[in-house]
């Protein structure tokens, strides 16, 4: 009879192990606690960890691996894998073994790295706007884990996060850093309620502070001189950005709105567009265009172009134009004109709601064609925001053709 090999008991320790051979191919049974060694010594195994795995010739041509888990009940179980050798044993366990890991919900630790963490965090926001899952993102893999993403959760101190946000708003200005603020608490958060941390560090982090200046409403006075000016930009007219900063300048809509605006939401009969993709759900409406836009959306329609999203502004490359990209080169023609860092995509929007405003439109008019969420919370519940009205369109149109 072969003599008996190690095993663990019950609360991750060694012990005796029962050799009998299973019935079936795949079998995970509750550890055997009748034996009565001292255990009090011995470290426990940790949870979601295994031990040493065991390969045995059970008879010939018959392999069986096995190995105790540690489940997050805090209970060990034997895993077991059988194969025609010892090979495919050994990776039919270690594959059941990774699936044990990942299916479990404490595998969060304070080992764990940030860079690690930072994929976890945008997984479980995987469910929140495009717009604000991008953001998320870019903060992640661009901001964070090429700075501190080696570090483990638990050297994430309240000391290093600040060190690193300093460094963000330094070098990528108060804008990154507050996003990458906001982003490490939801990860760090996590951890917390994963009990990697006692409580979240980024708590303790200083405010950034800003020294931009935010978008300011441009004086409807000065609009067509910069809209002028736009499509005098050799520039703007090489990227083929002049027509979507005039259509955001003459709709209000979010530029990232604007980037994901397809033909196939444009209605020039009708001369409406549908916002179908946008940051909220009050965002996505249908808008009535003002007719100085139509006849630059018939033209761009006829003059066609490479365009393999069928998107209305896509890149010269005929690729969907990223937003961001968008709004640096805005930002770098603005330079170049000798106009106020203020003036960015969001002021267009900020202008538009001043022009309505002054047309005599209500603030739920304004709301709805913006895409808002509909100030007067009792008439939200009954009235639609799915149409822009014509007043809209025709007070905007008024401003762009000044």
């Amino acid at each position: 009879m072969r003599p008996p090999t190690p095993r663990e008991c019950s609360t991750g320790h060694a012990g005796a192990e029962n050799t009998n051979t299973p019935p079936d191919d795949t079998i995970i049974y509750a550890a055997d606690t009748r034996h009565k060694r001292d255990c009090s010594t011995r470290p426990r195994t940790p949870l979601s960890s295994h031990g040493a795995i065991s390969v045995v010739e059970i008879s010939p041509g018959r392999w069986r691996a096995r190995t105790r888990y540690r489940f997050d009940d805090g209970k060990l179980r034997q895993v077991e894998r059988f194969a025609a050798t010892k090979a495919k044993a050994t990776t039919s366990l270690r594959a059941a073994l990774t699936t044990l890991q990942a299916a479990s919900g404490v595998d969060v630790k304070r080992e764990t790295r940030l860079r690690d963490l930072g994929a976890r965090f945008l997984l479980a926001k995987a469910g929140r706007a495009p717009r604000t899952v991008d953001a998320y993102r870019h903060s992640v893999e661009k901001v964070i884990v090429p700075r501190i993403g080696e570090l483990s959760i638990a050297e994430a101190t309240p000391d290093r996060l600040q060190r690193f946000i300093d460094v963000v708003a330094a070098e990528n200005g108060p804008g990154a850093a507050k996003t990458a603020r906001a982003v490490l608490s939801g990860m760090m958060g996590l951890a917390a309620r994963s009990d990697a941390v006692r409580a979240n560090p980024v708590r303790e982090l200083a405010a950034v502070e800003s020294t931009r200046q935010g978008a300011v409403a441009i004086p409807l006075d000065e609009l067509a001189g910069i809209l002028g000016g736009a499509r005098a930009d050799e520039r703007l007219r090489e990227l083929d950005m002049v027509d979507l900063l005039v259509f955001v300048a003459g709709t209000g809509v979010r530029i990232s709105e604007a980037c994901a605006l397809r033909w196939d939401d444009v209605d020039l009969a009708a001369g409406t567009v549908r916002v179908a993709k946008s940051k909220t759900a009050a965002g996505e409406r249908r808008i009535a265009v003002p007719a100085a836009l139509l006849g630059m959306l018939g033209d761009r329609r006829v003059r066609g172009g490479p365009n393999d999203d069928a998107v209305v502004f896509p890149t010269v490359l005929g690729r969907q134009r990223d937003p961001r990209a968008a709004a640096r080169e805005w930002a770098s023609a603005r330079e170049r004109m000798g106009l106020p860092s203020g003036y960015t995509f969001h002021a267009f929007r900020k202008t538009v709601a001043t022009a309505l405003d002054q047309a005599g439109l209500s603030a739920r008019d304004v709301a709805e064609y913006l895409g808002h969420t509909n100030p007067a919370l009792t008439q939200s519940v009954y009235m639609s925001k799915t149409v822009g009205g014509s007043r809209a369109a025709n007070a905007l149109d008024s401003v762009l053709r000044n």
